[in-house]
């Protein structure tokens, strides 16, 4: 493996987001642009990366503004700028740009987890050309408090200020009733995953900063970007010819026990899409590439789904 680690300036003017390329030892075959989700960071998906270089792909990833290495960088976390989840999406259009310059004749994929796959359908959406397949895990669909979570006291609350303020008062209502079904609670965050090592290292990682609160400007943007995300006239932009792969788990709230990432892609395939592949593994929640009884198997899910459609 050889491993390039790069920084560029994020379209927020703040932050410089920094990045990785991974390319396998071998003669690579496709790319992978990893987009990792809320409150982490890039290389929590190691293994899963691992596994992409063995199989000849390289892969492209970075930690978002407010995010992972380049909130250590910067000093500022759970905020991503003045332009809020926009510049996110923006940035790994910019990643995106600076991998395919590297290897402009090899096929292109999008795997976003939870809000990555918010920002992967966005990508998608904005800048379709070029994408080979896409790949939505832990996808973020029918969250019933992001549908319900008051955006207008949230943009009162930021009222003639730049919004930088933490947003603690509104985070309960953001993460109402996440553990609500569950019968073996030990802490706030067991919707992770249902293995206990998974939620433990969720927890204790220093670049994985979960519990930090979201500045009132990024969780505006942030909920708002959602739920334009899950619009079915948003989501019928998505290519029809587009190959899809929805992952998720029935005892994850993020995707609605199921049924968010059933819903999304019904809306797909109403829109015309044929290439539409949904997994949905009975008993385990939100991070089904994590949790060991079934790694492997969404691993070979995801290899899959990639081999099939490298042409």
């Amino acid at each position: 493996m050889a491993l390039e680690e790069f920084d560029f300036l994020s379209r927020n003017g703040r932050d410089r987001i920094q990045a990785w390329i991974y390319t396998p030892v071998v003669p690579p075959r496709g790319i992978v642009q990893l987009i990792h989700g809320l409150g982490e960071h890039s290389r929590r998906y190691f293994r899963l990366i691992t596994q992409l270089l063995d199989q000849g792909f390289v892969v492209a990833a970075d930690d978002h503004a407010g995010h992972g290495k380049t909130a250590m960088v910067s000093g500022i976390w759970a905020d991503t700028g003045p332009e809020g989840a926009e510049a996110v999406v923006a940035d790994e259009q910019t990643l995106r740009e600076k991998v395919t310059a590297r290897f402009p004749e090899l096929p292109y994929f999008v795997f976003g987890h939870s809000w990555g796959s918010i920002i992967a359908r966005m990508l998608t959406v904005r800048e379709p050309k070029g994408i080979s397949g896409l790949l939505l895990c832990g996808i973020a669909a029918q969250v019933r408090s992001m549908d319900t979570l008051d955006l207008e006291a949230v943009q009162a609350a930021i009222g003639d200020t730049d919004g930088s303020r933490p947003a603690e008062e509104f985070l309960p209502a953001l993460f109402e009733g996440f553990v609500s079904r569950y019968e073996d609670v030990e802490g706030p965050t067991d919707w992770v995953a249902l293995d206990r090592d998974v939620v433990r290292d969720h927890k204790v990682d220093p670049l994985n900063r979960f519990g930090e609160p979201l500045s009132l400007r990024f969780l505006h943007d942030f909920v708002a970007l959602y739920r334009e995300s899950n619009e079915s006239q948003t989501l019928a932009r998505i290519p029809t010819d587009l190959p899809v792969l929805i992952l998720a788990g029935d005892q994850d709230p993020v995707t609605n026990y199921g049924e968010g990432a059933y819903r999304v892609a019904n809306v797909l395939a109403e829109a015309g899409n044929r290439r539409v592949r949904t997994c949905v593994y009975s008993g385990f929640r939100h991070e089904v590439h994590n949790e060991p009884p079934i790694r492997e198997d969404v691993t070979d899910e995801i290899l899959t789904f990639l081999d099939a459609n490298l042409s």
